[in-house]
């Protein structure tokens, strides 16, 4: 039998409010439950204000499995159930226990709810400690692995080393990660699962070792690289857009760039003003589309001296409709579409690496959103010797980051707008250029 005083302390640290202690009755009886009062104790009063009913005997080992719709009980939830055989069988076996409330005379019940008991509390326990077990398993074992497979890795080429130096560099660092460190890198979002964090570093691992031994490839050939068998080519289909991304922001490149041929995923990169490439020119004027394949495969440079980071479309059909402003202005207009894309990240270099760009204006929407955008932009442009401004809602120039990224918070606890409230005539954008 499990030690009834368990069960109590159980239930005084998880139900009990304050003054509150079990009062368990002076006789008992031979039934299958037991009615525990509850007293709440001052410094003059002692008044009985509720019952708890629960079962009597416990195993000392959780043997049986309790029902599917009990596994998602938590300690704090209060449930209102039927006075049914179900009821009484999980109340019987100590799945749950029953409490009574009453009102302020002790004796009007005040209601009545059942509440997780202590054989479902020490079942969930158990079964989450296994987990945790579990997951250090298979963590030692993908770090016992990717140690293995590291070691093996030759390149292509330098071109492709250099490419995945950072993807490499960070499967490195995780070998040396603890569990803890696992639950906190930032590169997997807040409500990933120890398992779906293991599984983005196996992917992670799985390209690496692809892309480092083949020239080209498609999406098929990760998982199948990795996990040689039926179904290995469908291993990572569940998160493939995430893992991409994630792929993406840590490498520093494009899919393309680092070998994967066949995403099926094409972005397409808005822009106005002159560029020149391999295989096609742009002339300044309308809005014109670059994909990530041909920002890839292609090298591009500009005679623009002014580069312009807008958020969204509505800025960049603006500004590309005014009249010979690009032209006269020496301008390039590139917009992040809302989201700044590896394929953004990789045409904004190769035009600061080729070209004459000697100043950057960042334009985004004064919101949250806007705000990271505006970061992420800002460092897209690190280890380029040019210089910064950001527009404000008053149309004044912040030349700083620091800066820019204390007024917008400033600004976000009063107010929110989006860019076009201060999108301005051509002579703004011109003083903007010559601030």
């Amino acid at each position: 039998m499990q030690n009834f005083d368990d069960v109590l302390s159980f239930i005084s640290q998880s139900f009990l409010r304050k003054d509150e202690q079990l009062e368990m009755p002076r006789t008992r009886g031979e039934t299958s439950l037991i009615d525990i009062d509850i007293v709440k104790r001052t410094a003059r009063t002692i008044r009985r204000v509720g019952i708890i009913t629960v079962a009597r005997e416990y195993s000392s080992i959780v043997g049986a499995l309790p029902d599917q719709q009990l596994l998602s009980w938590t300690v704090g939830k209060r449930a209102s159930l039927d006075d049914n055989q179900q009821t009484f069988d999980w109340l019987h076996k100590g799945w749950v226990l029953k409490e009574v409330r009453f009102k302020r005379d002790g004796k009007s019940v005040e209601r009545i709810q059942y509440r997780m008991g202590y054989l479902l509390y020490v079942y969930l326990l158990n079964k989450q400690t296994d987990e945790h077990r579990d997951f250090l398993n298979q963590f030692t074992k993908y770090q016992s692995n990717a140690a293995q497979k590291m070691e093996k890795i030759t390149y292509l080429h330098d071109e492709r080393l250099l490419q995945l130096k950072d993807l490499a560099l960070f499967l490195s660092g995780s070998l040396q990660w603890s569990p803890n460190d696992l639950e906190d890198q930032y590169i997997f979002p807040a409500n990933w699962s120890i398992p779906k964090r293991i599984e983005g570093l196996n992917f992670l691992l799985a390209f690496l070792l692809i892309s480092s031994s083949k020239e080209i490839f498609d999406w098929k050939e990760i998982g199948a690289h990795y996990y040689p068998g039926i179904g290995g080519s469908k291993a990572f289909d569940a998160y493939k857009i995430v893992f991409l991304n994630i792929l993406e922001t840590i490498s520093g490149h494009s899919l393309e760039t680092l070998g994967m041929i066949s995403g099926g995923q094409i972005t397409s990169i808005y822009f106005a003003g002159e560029i020149e490439g391999t295989w096609s020119n742009f002339r300044a004027g309308p809005v014109h589309a670059l994909t990530n394949i041909s920002v890839s495969q292609d090298h591009y440079l500009t005679r623009a001296t002014t580069l312009w980071l807008v958020e969204n479309r509505a800025i960049l059909t603006r500004m590309s409709a005014e009249p010979h402003f690009l032209q006269e202005t020496n301008s390039l207009i590139v917009c992040v579409d809302g989201h700044l894309r590896s394929a953004h990240k990789h045409f904004i270099r190769l035009l600061l690496q080729n070209s004459s760009i000697d100043q950057t204006i960042f334009w985004s929407d004064y919101d949250e959103a806007g705000l990271q955008i505006a970061g992420e932009m800002f460092q897209s442009l690190m280890g380029h010797a040019v210089r910064h401004k950001w527009i404000c809602p008053d149309h004044s120039i912040i030349t700083n980051w620091s800066e820019y990224q204390q007024s917008m918070k400033s600004l976000l606890q009063d107010m929110k707008s989006e860019q076009e409230i201060v999108l301005g005539e051509a002579d703004d954008w011109r003083s903007w250029i010559n601030h």
